[in-house]
């Protein structure tokens, strides 16, 4: 059964506020730029890692960073080539530079 995602009640509670929300978390730039100039993190050096196209992977597309998929959470290979073969922009900042089938894919690396 499909579960409903936050934006129905975020919308809920904008209209017995009578005021919009301000979204700081994924794929909002907010919270990054807030976590970088805190701990002055260079995004040319940093690695978004997840599981989600729609949040995590567009995230880090734009905010500058390197992008990393894994596909053990919601998102596919076949979603990730319907977007890298559209000719729409909006779609084409949804594709990853890299994926892996799980995050243990990446422990080889990190031991180096």
């Amino acid at each position: 059964m499909p579960v409903s995602g936050t934006g129905c009640l975020v919308k809920a509670v904008e209209t017995a506020a009578e005021r919009e929300a301000f979204v700081i978390g994924k794929p909002s730039q907010y919270i990054f730029e807030c976590v970088a100039s805190e701990f002055n993190i260079d995004p040319a050096r940093t690695l978004m890692v997840g599981d989600r196209l729609d949040t995590d992977i567009l995230m880090g597309n734009n905010c500058g960073l390197t992008t990393l998929l894994t596909l053990t959470g919601v998102s596919t290979l076949e979603e990730v080539q319907s977007h890298l073969e559209s000719s729409c922009p909006e779609r084409r900042k949804l594709v990853p530079d890299y994926y892996v089938e799980s995050i243990a894919d990446l422990l080889p690396a990190l031991k180096a």
